[in-house]
């Protein structure tokens, strides 16, 4: 397994721990994550409290730390790795990924017609200035499946066993979202095991 770490600038952190809601915060997230592995920021003297990790093997997941609360979603780009650093990023589709792609990527999440109707499609037929290659990667995050998965640890809504205080969160859509309640807090390491196909499985007990 290939495991790239990166501290997370503290005037970053709202780009990777914001709420996520839909695929579009999804497609946000991965953005935010890909240009940030790619820039390989020195943050040797930023007093940095939260971390973004890249596991790439039968799985391939982004993992982000933060305090009490950490999750997980898919990585939908190949990685190619030399010495313990990047050294390009594509899509499954063969499309090489840089600055350029990933800022005509936000440039169509952060367009006002884009909010109001997110369809891909939709977006490419109307729009006048669209750059395909900005397009073509938000197809592929779209189609991809997110997987997210995220440690809680919540005493403002904490409700005996309909919410508990530790619990994992499955899914992020409020249609879609489930909990598995958890009977104490839970290691790094413990979750990041959970989602590690290369380990034994987890058991749910109860």
């Amino acid at each position: 397994m290939k495991i790239i770490n990166r501290d997370i600038l503290p005037f970053q952190e709202d780009d990777f721990f914001s709420p996520l809601r839909d695929k579009i915060d999804y497609a946000r997230l991965v953005v935010f994550a890909t240009r940030y592995l790619l820039l390989n920021i020195d943050t040797s003297t930023s007093n940095c409290k939260c971390k973004l990790k890249i596991c790439v093997d039968k799985m391939s997941r982004l993992f982000f730390y933060r305090q009490d609360k950490f999750f997980s979603v898919a990585f939908p780009f190949s990685v190619i790795t030399e010495d313990d650093e990047i050294v390009e990023i594509s899509s499954f589709s063969g499309i090489s990924i840089d600055s350029k792609a990933l800022s005509s990527v936000l440039s169509i999440l952060e367009d006002s017609s884009f909010k109001l109707n997110p369809s891909v499609t939709d977006y490419y037929i109307e729009s006048n200035t669209v750059e395909n290659i900005g397009i073509s990667l938000l197809e592929e995050i779209f189609q991809s499946e997110p997987s997210y998965v995220r440690y809680d640890y919540d005493p403002k809504y904490v409700n005996g066993r309909l919410h508990p205080l530790h619990h994992l969160d499955i899914n992020y859509s409020s249609y879609g979202t489930y909990k598995l309640g958890l009977n104490n807090s839970i290691a790094i390491d413990y979750f990041d095991n959970i989602l590690n196909l290369n380990t034994d499985c987890t058991y749910l007990e109860d």
